[in-house]
């Protein structure tokens, strides 16, 4: 962004799955520098309010749900509350602590507090307790298990223009006129168990990657960002949410090589993420290159931001994520926070303690060895000036220096 390389300091992400990887490369999804390509969207982008200054990105969570007979789409009706299923657990206990976005953790970790109300309604719907042992499931069992629904505090700032202006009942990541949320601009995210069940085609089984352990904070990691292009707004605090199946590969073979466009706004139409076939007999229409970079003007667009006295940089800890508070984390406190989200296992958090530890104790120990050293060399220099002020004290005597006995002389 400094460099004039994206139009604005933002960035989506668009995650897919493969069960099987390839020694040459697996097609992974999308990344987008600089805005969003609406042309990844099955439905129109929603937003969520981030709720953290800086640091990680964190959202609000009003609820959990989980939906009998599973479903890919967050599209729910009033109709559809029948098989909604509420977990029984505090607004407030949901969120302790944070609830961070965060596509560096693979899987998704909440809070404890929703163990057990999580474990009983999934014993009522499937007649099994839910453990992370892996387990043996056909593909239409797989789409039968219940779908992790989550309602989601929507952003509540200014209206940016990218906001899509059609009817929340239509639009399926809002709760809309549901019992899901008062508020029918809340966002809701669904995770289905073909996200949170992670196969392994070593014993060609799938395990459970919806854990309940956390003591403090939850994390929407990458299986819970899964069919969606998130999108993160830095300047504007928000967090984007529009169903996907991030099918890039596709997208580049329908529309050619030449795909990269700075996007001016996000999807506010569920049509524009269509990519509809030509007509048989007629020739594929041109897609338009971008001008050459030094051609485009540098003056901002409608919904660009207008601060360009000290822009924000994407990397570097000395610069702080714009937000709610402004505040900017410590290096301390980054590696803190890095090893709370990335060393979950008891285990592995022990051996980052011993480490911690042992390295803790190696400065001690370095610091104790120079300050020995210099004591010592400062004993050395002392007994050494005493030595000369000795030597000073016996050449300026007036009797001089005398042998005893004399030196017998040669002639």
């Amino acid at each position: 962004h400094l460099k004039n390389a994206i139009p604005r300091p933002e960035f989506s992400l668009c995650f897919s799955r493969s069960n099987e990887a390839a020694r040459d490369g697996t097609g992974a999804g999308a990344m987008t520098l600089g805005g969003v390509d609406p042309r990844l969207h099955m439905s129109p982008m929603v937003f969520a309010k981030n709720v953290k200054g800086s640091g990680f990105y964190a959202v609000h969570l009003k609820s959990v749900y989980l939906r009998e007979g599973g479903g890919v789409s967050a599209q729910t009706a009033q109709a559809d509350m029948g098989r909604m299923h509420k977990l029984a657990i505090d607004e407030n206990q949901l969120n302790r602590g944070n609830v961070i976005v965060d596509s560096g953790t693979t899987d998704s970790y909440f809070t404890s507090a929703l163990a057990g109300p999580f474990k009983k309604k999934w014993k009522e719907l499937t007649g099994k307790d839910y453990n992370h042992n892996p387990v043996s499931l056909t593909p239409e069992q797989i789409d039968a298990l219940p779908t992790i629904v989550l309602v989601i505090s929507g952003y509540d700032g200014e209206n940016v223009g990218d906001e899509p202006n059609g009817d929340p009942n239509t639009i399926a990541n809002y709760a809309g006129d549901t019992d899901l949320s008062a508020n029918p601009r809340d966002i809701v995210v669904a995770i289905p168990a073909a996200h949170y069940m992670e196969y392994d085609p070593d014993n060609k089984k799938f395990v459970p990657r919806f854990y309940t352990e956390e003591s403090s904070g939850s994390v929407l990691g990458a299986n819970a960002m899964m069919g969606h292009d998130v999108y993160f707004d830095i300047e504007r605090s928000r967090i984007g949410f529009a169903e996907s199946n991030c099918d890039y590969v596709s997208l580049l073979m329908s529309e050619g090589t030449s795909i990269s466009k700075a996007p001016n706004t996000v999807s506010t139409n569920a049509e524009s993420a269509k990519t509809e076939a030509p007509p048989e007999g007629q020739n594929e229409p041109e897609v338009e290159e971008n001008p050459p970079l030094d051609e485009t003007s540098n003056e901002p667009g409608p919904d660009q931001s207008q601060n360009n006295e000290n822009p924000y940089e994407l990397f570097g800890n000395e610069k702080p994520m714009q937000g709610e508070g402004g505040g900017k984390l410590s290096w301390a406190e980054e590696i803190l926070e890095d090893m709370k989200h990335e060393c979950r296992s008891t285990g592995c958090r022990g051996v980052a303690g011993m480490f911690i530890l042992v390295a803790v104790a190696m400065v001690v120990a370095g610091i104790r060895r120079t300050m020995a050293r210099r004591r010592v060399a400062q004993q050395y220099q002392e007994a050494g000036l005493e030595i000369t002020d000795l030597a000073l004290s016996s050449d300026s005597d007036d009797e001089g220096y005398v042998d005893e006995p004399p030196m017998p002389q040669i002639t």
